[in-house]
Protein backbone atom coordinates (compact mmCIF):
# COMPACT_ATOMS: atom_id res chain seq x y z
CA UNK A 1 0.00 0.00 0.00
CA UNK A 2 1.83 3.46 -1.50
CA UNK A 3 2.33 5.87 1.19
CA UNK A 4 1.36 9.40 0.96
CA UNK A 5 2.35 12.54 2.62
CA UNK A 6 -0.70 14.32 2.61
CA UNK A 7 -4.53 13.20 1.83
CA UNK A 8 -5.41 14.59 -1.71
CA UNK A 9 -8.67 15.66 -0.84
CA UNK A 10 -8.20 19.26 -1.93
CA UNK A 11 -5.07 19.79 -4.34
CA UNK A 12 -5.34 23.20 -5.70
CA UNK A 13 -5.12 22.53 -9.49
CA UNK A 14 -8.67 20.97 -9.68
CA UNK A 15 -11.41 22.55 -10.65
CA UNK A 16 -15.00 22.57 -8.70
CA UNK A 17 -16.22 22.29 -12.67
CA UNK A 18 -14.04 18.86 -12.21
CA UNK A 19 -16.58 15.73 -12.60
CA UNK A 20 -13.83 13.56 -11.09
CA UNK A 21 -10.68 13.94 -9.68
CA UNK A 22 -7.59 12.81 -11.56
CA UNK A 23 -5.42 12.77 -8.56
CA UNK A 24 -7.69 9.90 -6.90
CA UNK A 25 -7.99 8.07 -9.87
CA UNK A 26 -3.57 8.05 -9.95
CA UNK A 27 -4.10 6.60 -6.43
CA UNK A 28 -6.60 4.05 -7.02
CA UNK A 29 -4.30 2.34 -10.20
CA UNK A 30 -1.71 1.99 -7.43
CA UNK A 31 -3.96 0.12 -4.94
CA UNK A 32 -8.00 0.09 -4.25
CA UNK A 33 -6.33 1.25 -0.42
CA UNK A 34 -3.86 3.80 0.57
CA UNK A 35 -2.64 5.59 3.59
CA UNK A 36 -2.79 9.71 3.75
CA UNK A 37 -2.98 12.23 6.57
CA UNK A 38 -5.59 14.75 6.86
CA UNK A 39 -5.15 18.83 6.78
CA UNK A 40 -4.33 18.54 10.38
CA UNK A 41 -1.49 15.86 10.14
CA UNK A 42 -4.16 12.69 11.50
CA UNK A 43 -3.07 9.59 9.52
CA UNK A 44 -6.29 8.21 7.73
CA UNK A 45 -6.95 5.52 5.17
CA UNK A 46 -8.52 5.81 1.50
CA UNK A 47 -10.76 2.89 0.23
CA UNK A 48 -10.75 4.13 -3.22
CA UNK A 49 -11.52 0.37 -4.74
CA UNK A 50 -15.14 -0.22 -5.73
CA UNK A 51 -14.73 -3.81 -3.25
CA UNK A 52 -12.92 -1.98 -0.89
CA UNK A 53 -15.20 0.77 -0.41
CA UNK A 54 -18.67 -1.55 -0.29
CA UNK A 55 -16.66 -3.65 2.09
CA UNK A 56 -16.01 -0.21 4.40
CA UNK A 57 -19.65 0.26 4.32
CA UNK A 58 -21.20 -2.53 4.90
CA UNK A 59 -18.47 -4.42 7.34
CA UNK A 60 -19.69 -3.58 11.13
CA UNK A 61 -16.34 -3.36 12.07
CA UNK A 62 -16.21 -0.14 10.60
CA UNK A 63 -17.82 2.16 13.13
CA UNK A 64 -19.92 5.24 12.09
CA UNK A 65 -20.27 5.83 15.81
CA UNK A 66 -16.48 5.87 16.60
CA UNK A 67 -15.76 8.07 13.69
CA UNK A 68 -18.52 10.93 14.97
CA UNK A 69 -16.99 11.68 18.20
CA UNK A 70 -15.36 14.36 19.47
CA UNK A 71 -11.97 14.75 18.43
CA UNK A 72 -12.78 11.80 15.94
CA UNK A 73 -10.73 12.32 12.13
CA UNK A 74 -13.08 14.60 10.08
CA UNK A 75 -12.57 15.71 6.33
CA UNK A 76 -14.38 18.84 7.12
CA UNK A 77 -14.69 20.48 10.86
CA UNK A 78 -18.15 19.67 12.90
CA UNK A 79 -19.67 19.43 15.75
CA UNK A 80 -19.96 16.16 16.84
CA UNK A 81 -23.14 14.91 18.12
CA UNK A 82 -24.46 11.41 19.21
CA UNK A 83 -28.20 10.34 18.23
CA UNK A 84 -28.30 11.05 15.29
CA UNK A 85 -29.32 8.27 12.04
CA UNK A 86 -25.39 9.05 10.70
CA UNK A 87 -23.81 9.46 13.84
CA UNK A 88 -24.87 5.76 14.61
CA UNK A 89 -23.91 1.97 14.56
CA UNK A 90 -26.99 -0.67 14.67
CA UNK A 91 -28.63 -2.08 16.95
CA UNK A 92 -29.31 1.28 18.03
CA UNK A 93 -29.40 2.95 14.30
CA UNK A 94 -31.74 0.22 12.88
CA UNK A 95 -34.49 1.47 15.56
CA UNK A 96 -34.51 4.80 14.02
CA UNK A 97 -33.89 4.33 10.41
CA UNK A 98 -36.91 1.67 10.42
CA UNK A 99 -39.16 4.62 11.76
CA UNK A 100 -37.17 6.86 9.31
CA UNK A 101 -37.98 4.19 6.32
CA UNK A 102 -41.46 3.95 6.37
CA UNK A 103 -41.26 7.49 4.91
CA UNK A 104 -39.93 6.18 2.10
CA UNK A 105 -41.19 2.46 1.60
CA UNK A 106 -41.31 1.95 -2.44
CA UNK A 107 -45.14 2.30 -2.24
CA UNK A 108 -44.67 5.41 -0.32
CA UNK A 109 -42.83 6.91 -2.72
CA UNK A 110 -44.43 5.41 -5.85
CA UNK A 111 -47.85 7.69 -4.34
CA UNK A 112 -46.08 11.18 -4.99
CA UNK A 113 -44.75 10.31 -8.51
CA UNK A 114 -48.47 11.75 -9.65
CA UNK A 115 -48.00 15.02 -7.75
CA UNK A 116 -44.25 15.28 -8.25
CA UNK A 117 -44.98 15.11 -12.11
CA UNK A 118 -47.59 17.98 -11.81
CA UNK A 119 -44.80 19.80 -9.86
CA UNK A 120 -42.80 19.39 -12.54
CA UNK A 121 -44.64 20.45 -15.27
CA UNK A 122 -45.65 23.56 -13.17
CA UNK A 123 -42.31 24.43 -12.88
CA UNK A 124 -41.59 24.24 -16.60
CA UNK A 125 -44.71 26.04 -17.43
CA UNK A 126 -43.18 28.87 -15.85
CA UNK A 127 -39.67 28.50 -17.51
CA UNK A 128 -41.53 28.41 -20.98
CA UNK A 129 -43.54 31.30 -20.16
CA UNK A 130 -39.76 33.32 -19.11
CA UNK A 131 -38.83 32.43 -22.08
CA UNK A 132 -35.28 31.75 -23.52
CA UNK A 133 -32.84 32.30 -22.03
CA UNK A 134 -34.08 30.76 -18.54
CA UNK A 135 -31.58 29.95 -15.81
CA UNK A 136 -32.93 25.71 -14.96
CA UNK A 137 -31.56 25.92 -11.94
CA UNK A 138 -33.76 28.63 -10.56
CA UNK A 139 -36.54 27.01 -11.97
CA UNK A 140 -36.53 23.54 -11.63
CA UNK A 141 -33.39 22.04 -9.76
CA UNK A 142 -33.07 23.99 -6.83
CA UNK A 143 -37.03 24.38 -5.89
CA UNK A 144 -37.73 20.31 -7.30
CA UNK A 145 -35.98 18.94 -3.78
CA UNK A 146 -36.95 21.49 -1.40
CA UNK A 147 -41.35 21.48 -2.36
CA UNK A 148 -40.98 17.83 -1.96
CA UNK A 149 -39.03 17.94 1.41
CA UNK A 150 -41.77 20.36 2.10
CA UNK A 151 -44.85 17.55 1.12
CA UNK A 152 -42.87 14.97 3.00
CA UNK A 153 -42.51 16.93 6.22
CA UNK A 154 -46.06 17.87 5.91
CA UNK A 155 -45.24 21.45 6.08
CA UNK A 156 -48.27 23.58 5.56
CA UNK A 157 -48.65 25.57 2.03
CA UNK A 158 -49.40 28.44 3.95
CA UNK A 159 -45.90 28.39 5.50
CA UNK A 160 -43.71 27.16 2.87
CA UNK A 161 -42.93 30.65 1.39
CA UNK A 162 -40.80 31.18 5.14
CA UNK A 163 -40.00 27.94 5.18
CA UNK A 164 -37.61 27.98 2.30
CA UNK A 165 -36.37 31.18 2.73
CA UNK A 166 -34.76 29.46 5.70
CA UNK A 167 -34.13 26.10 4.07
CA UNK A 168 -31.93 28.05 1.46
CA UNK A 169 -29.90 30.10 3.47
CA UNK A 170 -28.61 27.09 6.31
CA UNK A 171 -28.14 24.75 3.31
CA UNK A 172 -23.66 24.04 3.12
CA UNK A 173 -23.81 26.99 -0.38
CA UNK A 174 -21.55 29.34 1.24
CA UNK A 175 -24.60 31.97 -0.80
CA UNK A 176 -24.90 33.58 3.06
CA UNK A 177 -22.84 34.48 6.14
CA UNK A 178 -22.47 32.29 9.12
CA UNK A 179 -24.83 34.38 11.80
CA UNK A 180 -27.32 34.77 9.07
CA UNK A 181 -27.30 30.95 8.19
CA UNK A 182 -27.34 30.70 12.15
CA UNK A 183 -30.35 33.08 12.90
CA UNK A 184 -31.87 31.05 9.91
CA UNK A 185 -31.26 27.80 11.32
CA UNK A 186 -32.35 28.58 14.75
CA UNK A 187 -35.96 29.98 12.76
CA UNK A 188 -36.30 26.78 11.22
CA UNK A 189 -35.61 24.61 14.36
CA UNK A 190 -38.30 26.54 16.40
CA UNK A 191 -40.57 26.09 13.54
CA UNK A 192 -40.27 22.24 13.16
CA UNK A 193 -40.88 22.04 17.11
CA UNK A 194 -44.01 23.52 16.87
CA UNK A 195 -44.90 21.43 13.98
CA UNK A 196 -43.48 18.22 15.52
CA UNK A 197 -45.81 18.85 18.92
CA UNK A 198 -48.86 19.54 16.34
CA UNK A 199 -48.12 15.94 14.56
CA UNK A 200 -47.66 14.51 18.31
CA UNK A 201 -51.51 15.71 18.67
CA UNK A 202 -52.72 15.22 15.30
CA UNK A 203 -50.98 13.02 13.46
CA UNK A 204 -51.02 13.19 9.29
CA UNK A 205 -49.75 11.12 6.11
CA UNK A 206 -46.18 12.56 6.63
CA UNK A 207 -42.82 12.09 8.04
CA UNK A 208 -42.84 13.68 11.07
CA UNK A 209 -46.24 11.53 12.17
CA UNK A 210 -44.22 8.51 10.97
CA UNK A 211 -41.46 9.20 13.70
CA UNK A 212 -43.84 9.45 16.78
CA UNK A 213 -45.45 5.99 15.91
CA UNK A 214 -44.25 3.43 18.16
CA UNK A 215 -41.05 1.03 16.77
CA UNK A 216 -41.27 -2.45 16.81
CA UNK A 217 -39.88 -2.97 20.26
CA UNK A 218 -42.89 -0.15 21.61
CA UNK A 219 -40.00 2.07 22.18
CA UNK A 220 -41.35 6.14 21.29
CA UNK A 221 -38.46 8.88 20.06
CA UNK A 222 -38.66 11.85 22.38
CA UNK A 223 -39.18 15.38 20.73
CA UNK A 224 -35.10 16.35 21.09
CA UNK A 225 -34.27 13.29 19.12
CA UNK A 226 -36.97 13.55 16.26
CA UNK A 227 -35.97 17.74 16.30
CA UNK A 228 -32.23 16.75 15.83
CA UNK A 229 -32.64 14.58 13.06
CA UNK A 230 -34.96 16.16 11.01
CA UNK A 231 -32.52 19.14 10.29
CA UNK A 232 -29.81 16.51 8.85
CA UNK A 233 -32.69 14.95 6.44
CA UNK A 234 -33.57 18.43 4.96
CA UNK A 235 -29.89 19.85 4.11
CA UNK A 236 -29.11 16.30 2.99
CA UNK A 237 -32.27 15.63 1.11
CA UNK A 238 -32.56 18.99 -0.95
CA UNK A 239 -28.79 19.98 -1.59
CA UNK A 240 -27.71 15.99 -3.16
CA UNK A 241 -30.83 15.95 -5.30
CA UNK A 242 -30.55 19.76 -6.55
CA UNK A 243 -26.85 19.50 -7.22
CA UNK A 244 -26.92 15.93 -8.97
CA UNK A 245 -29.77 17.35 -11.51
CA UNK A 246 -27.87 20.20 -12.22
CA UNK A 247 -25.12 18.59 -12.62
CA UNK A 248 -26.35 15.47 -14.74
CA UNK A 249 -27.39 18.25 -16.85
CA UNK A 250 -23.93 19.76 -17.63
CA UNK A 251 -23.27 16.26 -18.46
CA UNK A 252 -25.56 15.83 -20.98
CA UNK A 253 -24.70 18.92 -22.28
CA UNK A 254 -21.33 18.23 -22.44
CA UNK A 255 -21.96 14.99 -24.05
CA UNK A 256 -24.71 15.91 -26.63
CA UNK A 257 -24.82 12.77 -28.21
CA UNK A 258 -26.04 10.89 -25.29
CA UNK A 259 -28.92 13.34 -25.02
CA UNK A 260 -29.97 12.50 -28.48
CA UNK A 261 -30.13 8.73 -27.42
CA UNK A 262 -32.20 9.69 -24.61
CA UNK A 263 -34.91 11.41 -27.13
CA UNK A 264 -34.65 8.34 -29.04
CA UNK A 265 -35.02 5.84 -26.15
CA UNK A 266 -36.58 7.50 -23.19
CA UNK A 267 -37.06 3.83 -21.91
CA UNK A 268 -33.28 4.76 -20.80
CA UNK A 269 -34.26 7.61 -18.24
CA UNK A 270 -34.26 5.16 -15.40
CA UNK A 271 -30.52 3.64 -16.43
CA UNK A 272 -29.09 7.16 -17.13
CA UNK A 273 -30.40 8.79 -13.73
CA UNK A 274 -28.31 5.69 -12.48
CA UNK A 275 -25.16 6.24 -14.87
CA UNK A 276 -25.11 10.27 -14.29
CA UNK A 277 -25.33 8.95 -10.07
CA UNK A 278 -22.30 7.31 -10.68
CA UNK A 279 -20.64 9.25 -13.91
CA UNK A 280 -20.92 12.63 -11.55
CA UNK A 281 -18.80 13.64 -8.81
CA UNK A 282 -21.28 14.78 -6.48
CA UNK A 283 -18.25 15.60 -3.33
CA UNK A 284 -14.91 15.21 -3.33
CA UNK A 285 -14.27 15.51 -0.20
CA UNK A 286 -15.70 11.66 1.35
CA UNK A 287 -17.90 12.22 4.24
CA UNK A 288 -18.16 8.24 4.94
CA UNK A 289 -15.33 8.22 7.36
CA UNK A 290 -15.35 5.38 9.54
CA UNK A 291 -13.31 3.78 12.57
CA UNK A 292 -12.54 0.43 13.08
CA UNK A 293 -13.28 -1.55 16.04
CA UNK A 294 -11.27 -4.27 15.78
CA UNK A 295 -8.73 -5.62 13.18
CA UNK A 296 -10.16 -6.04 10.10
CA UNK A 297 -8.12 -6.78 5.91
CA UNK A 298 -9.40 -4.96 3.16
CA UNK A 299 -8.37 -5.14 -0.46
CA UNK A 300 -5.24 -7.51 0.90
CA UNK A 301 -4.40 -4.59 3.65
CA UNK A 302 -4.94 -5.32 7.78
CA UNK A 303 -6.05 -2.30 9.51
CA UNK A 304 -5.73 -2.17 13.05
CA UNK A 305 -8.00 -1.41 15.39
CA UNK A 306 -9.04 2.19 15.75
CA UNK A 307 -7.59 3.01 12.15
CA UNK A 308 -9.20 5.96 10.53
CA UNK A 309 -10.66 4.93 7.01
CA UNK A 310 -12.36 7.43 4.26
CA UNK A 311 -14.68 5.41 1.84
CA UNK A 312 -14.67 7.50 -1.11
CA UNK A 313 -17.48 6.14 -3.14
CA UNK A 314 -16.95 9.39 -5.90
CA UNK A 315 -13.37 7.25 -7.10
CA UNK A 316 -15.32 3.78 -6.35
CA UNK A 317 -17.81 5.20 -8.80
CA UNK A 318 -14.73 5.33 -11.56
CA UNK A 319 -13.52 2.02 -10.98
CA UNK A 320 -12.40 0.51 -13.94
CA UNK A 321 -12.29 -3.23 -12.35
CA UNK A 322 -16.46 -2.42 -12.15
CA UNK A 323 -17.05 0.22 -15.11
CA UNK A 324 -15.27 -0.23 -18.02
CA UNK A 325 -13.91 3.06 -19.81
CA UNK A 326 -15.75 4.62 -16.22
CA UNK A 327 -14.83 8.16 -17.62
CA UNK A 328 -17.02 7.87 -20.44
CA UNK A 329 -20.48 9.02 -19.79
CA UNK A 330 -23.06 5.60 -21.51
CA UNK A 331 -26.23 6.20 -20.08
CA UNK A 332 -27.16 2.92 -21.72
CA UNK A 333 -23.94 1.72 -19.58
CA UNK A 334 -25.54 -2.13 -18.31
CA UNK A 335 -23.46 -1.86 -14.99
CA UNK A 336 -24.54 1.79 -14.30
CA UNK A 337 -27.06 0.40 -10.91
CA UNK A 338 -23.82 -0.84 -9.27
CA UNK A 339 -22.65 2.64 -8.45
CA UNK A 340 -22.40 3.24 -4.90
CA UNK A 341 -23.32 6.84 -4.99
CA UNK A 342 -26.17 6.16 -2.37
CA UNK A 343 -23.53 4.28 -0.14
CA UNK A 344 -23.88 0.84 1.11
CA UNK A 345 -24.82 -0.99 4.23
CA UNK A 346 -26.69 0.14 6.96
CA UNK A 347 -26.24 3.71 5.93
CA UNK A 348 -27.67 3.24 2.53
CA UNK A 349 -29.50 6.34 1.74
CA UNK A 350 -32.77 5.96 2.73
CA UNK A 351 -34.39 8.66 0.50
CA UNK A 352 -32.27 6.98 -2.26
CA UNK A 353 -36.01 5.83 -4.31
CA UNK A 354 -37.34 9.39 -4.07
CA UNK A 355 -33.94 11.12 -5.03
CA UNK A 356 -33.94 8.90 -8.26
CA UNK A 357 -37.90 8.99 -8.46
CA UNK A 358 -37.41 13.17 -8.63
CA UNK A 359 -34.42 13.23 -10.89
CA UNK A 360 -35.71 10.61 -13.29
CA UNK A 361 -39.45 12.78 -13.73
CA UNK A 362 -37.33 15.88 -13.80
CA UNK A 363 -34.92 14.67 -16.93
CA UNK A 364 -37.83 12.79 -18.52
CA UNK A 365 -40.12 16.43 -18.37
CA UNK A 366 -37.21 18.05 -19.82
CA UNK A 367 -36.51 16.04 -22.81
CA UNK A 368 -40.19 15.79 -23.64
CA UNK A 369 -41.34 19.85 -22.74
CA UNK A 370 -37.38 21.15 -24.07
CA UNK A 371 -36.17 18.39 -26.89
CA UNK A 372 -33.75 20.91 -27.93
CA UNK A 373 -32.58 22.34 -24.50
CA UNK A 374 -28.89 23.45 -24.80
CA UNK A 375 -26.69 25.68 -22.54
CA UNK A 376 -27.48 29.68 -23.46
CA UNK A 377 -23.69 30.07 -21.94
CA UNK A 378 -20.73 28.05 -22.71
CA UNK A 379 -20.20 25.42 -19.97
CA UNK A 380 -16.71 27.39 -19.23
CA UNK A 381 -18.50 30.76 -18.15
CA UNK A 382 -20.26 28.73 -15.35
CA UNK A 383 -20.06 29.48 -11.66
CA UNK A 384 -19.61 26.49 -9.79
CA UNK A 385 -19.46 26.31 -6.17
CA UNK A 386 -16.58 25.33 -4.07
CA UNK A 387 -17.88 23.95 -0.76
CA UNK A 388 -19.25 20.63 0.30
CA UNK A 389 -21.37 19.64 -2.97
CA UNK A 390 -20.03 21.16 -6.34
CA UNK A 391 -22.45 22.55 -8.81
CA UNK A 392 -23.15 25.55 -11.17
CA UNK A 393 -24.56 28.27 -9.10
CA UNK A 394 -26.76 29.43 -12.63
CA UNK A 395 -27.48 26.96 -15.37
CA UNK A 396 -28.82 29.33 -18.33
CA UNK A 397 -30.77 27.37 -20.88
CA UNK A 398 -32.55 28.03 -24.26
CA UNK A 399 -34.33 25.85 -26.45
Amino acid sequence: MPPADRCPLFPAALSPAADHDGDFAELLSTAPVARARLADGTPVHLALGHAAVRRVLTDPRFSRAEASRPGAPSVVPFHARTGLLHTMDPPEHSALRTRIARAFTPRTVQRLRPWIERLVEGMLDEMAAAGPPADVVAHLTAPLPVKVLFQLLGVPYEDRDDFREWAEKVLPTGAVGVEEALAAAGHITEYLRRLVRARRDRPGDDLISTLWEPGADGGVLGEEEILANLLPLLVAGHDTTHNQLSNSLVALFREPAQWELLLRRPDLVPNAVDELLRHQMLSRIGMLMRVTTAEVDVAGVTLPAGAAVNALNCVANRDPAVFPDPDRLDVARPEAARHLAFGAGPHYCPGAQLARLELGIALSALLRRFPRLRPAVALSELRWKDGIMRGPWELPVTW
